[in-house]
Order: structure tokens, then C-alpha cells, then sequence
């Protein structure tokens, strides 16, 4: 009896022990893998976003230019002559200077012009005329003779020529000219009228050359540049 007594409270202190075991929080067990995962980066490598470049277009072959063909020059010849120095008061009639002495010079003209006694002719419309004089040299013209000359006279009474204008500047070897343009009628021939431009070109020295070029017609340019050439090439020698 005794013995199943005392068994008995064993029984019942095992029972009360396993329920206080029982009631016991569990204590919080650490995990091997963490709870909250970092963000998991793709193995592969993001490929940005480009901004769209702007298209650009090849640049198109432009038509070729046609560059302007030279115009063919006209063919010249350098022409050489011996001029007597004169003396003028008038710059429009000329007298032997005593001695009568000469001075080369040379000048370009187109290549089909022809010379006789010293003056020159070109063929226009199947015809001949005279187209430029080469006169003579005026020695030594000092500043004050040379302006005298500028402010030409050109309403006097000089026969049968009438003076229209006068005109001066510089060539284009820095040396002085003035032009006298006339209106005259030759006696004869096929013209019946005609301009003749007297020309003094003065080099350094102070001689001048006094040559004519005879026009057809007061405004034509080609002619006139004509004559600036031909005032440009002349060279004393």
C-alpha cells in the first residue's frame, strides 16, 4: 500500500514538471540563412539606355562648277620706234626742239595691225583705218607745265577740231596721263567722223610721250582698254 502510494506521487510530480517544461518559451533560434534578403543583383550586366543621336546625313556630291574658260587673249607684237623731242605752247601743235634730236621706245599693239611712216592701222569690216599716231616726246615737263595741261582748255576755238573732255590719273606703272578726247572730220575716206584722243604719258624723268588714238565711237570700252594697254606697255629707251 505504501508502495503504491509512494508511486503514485512520483507519477504526479513527473506530470507537474512536464507541465512547467511545457508552459516555457522557446528562445528565438538563429537561422542559418538570414531572414531578409539583400536585392539580388543580375549577373548581367544592364545595358543603358543611349539617347538617340541625331541622324546625319552624308553630305551629297555637289555639282561640279564650271569655271569661266579664259577668253582667248588677242595675240600682240612689240613694236619699236624712234620719236623727235618738239616743243608745244599749246599742247596741240608741236615744233621741232633745236637739235632735233630722237629717243627710242618700244609699245605692244595687236598682233594684226600694220605700220606705215609711223602710224598704225587695223583691219575693221574688210576695211583699213588709221587707228593710232605716235607723235613725239616733250622734254623734261616739270609739275606746273604738267597741270597747265590738266586744266585744258576745252571750249577754245582749234580749227576744225572740237575738244570734248580732259581726263588724267596714273597708269599702271605709277606714271602720270592725260587724255585730251576731240571730235574731228577727216577729209576723205570712208570716215566721216571720228574721235581722236591725244595722250602724254610722263615717266620720272619728266619726258612725255604724245601719241593719238583715233575712235569710232566715244564710248566704246573695248577700244578704250585698248589704249590703256597700249599706254601701259611703252618704255623708253
Amino acid at each position: 500500500m505504501r508502495r503504491f502510494f509512494a508511486l503514485t506521487l512520483v507519477m504526479v510530480l513527473l506530470c507537474g514538471l512536464c507541465a512547467c517544461v511545457a508552459q516555457k518559451p522557446v528562445a528565438d533560434v538563429p537561422s542559418d540563412k538570414e531572414t531578409a534578403s539583400a536585392p539580388v543583383e543580375s549577373g548581367t550586366q544592364m545595358q543603358k539606355e543611349t539617347e538617340p543621336t541625331e541622324t546625319q546625313t552624308e553630305p551629297q556630291p555637289s555639282e561640279p562648277q564650271t569655271e569661266p574658260q579664259p577668253q582667248n587673249e588677242p595675240e600682240r607684237k612689240t613694236v619699236r620706234l624712234s620719236l623727235p623731242f618738239m616743243e608745244t605752247a599749246d599742247y596741240v601743235s608741236f615744233m621741232p626742239e633745236d637739235g632735233s634730236q630722237s629717243a627710242g621706245l618700244s609699245l605692244q599693239v595687236p598682233a594684226d595691225w600694220s605700220e606705215d611712216a609711223g602710224l598704225f592701222y587695223c583691219p575693221e569690216d574688210g576695211r583699213v583705218r588709221k587707228v593710232l599716231e605716235p607723235i613725239c616726246l616733250l622734254r623734261e615737263m616739270d609739275d606746273a607745265q604738267w597741270n597747265t595741261l590738266a586744266q585744258f582748255d576745252t571750249t577754245g576755238a582749234y580749227g576744225d577740231i572740237e575738244y570734248l573732255s580732259v581726263a588724267s590719273g596714273t597708269d599702271a606703272n605709277g606714271r602720270d596721263y592725260i587724255q585730251l578726247l576731240a571730235k574731228s572730220w577727216p577729209e576723205g575716206g570712208t570716215i566721216s567722223v571720228w574721235y581722236p584722243c591725244s595722250c602724254f604719258l610722263r615717266d620720272t624723268t619728266g619726258t612725255a610721250v604724245v601719241l593719238t588714238y583715233y575712235l569710232l565711237d566715244p564710248e566704246d570700252q573695248t577700244a578704250k582698254a585698248e589704249l590703256r594697254e597700249i599706254l601701259d606697255s611703252i618704255r623708253l629707251e
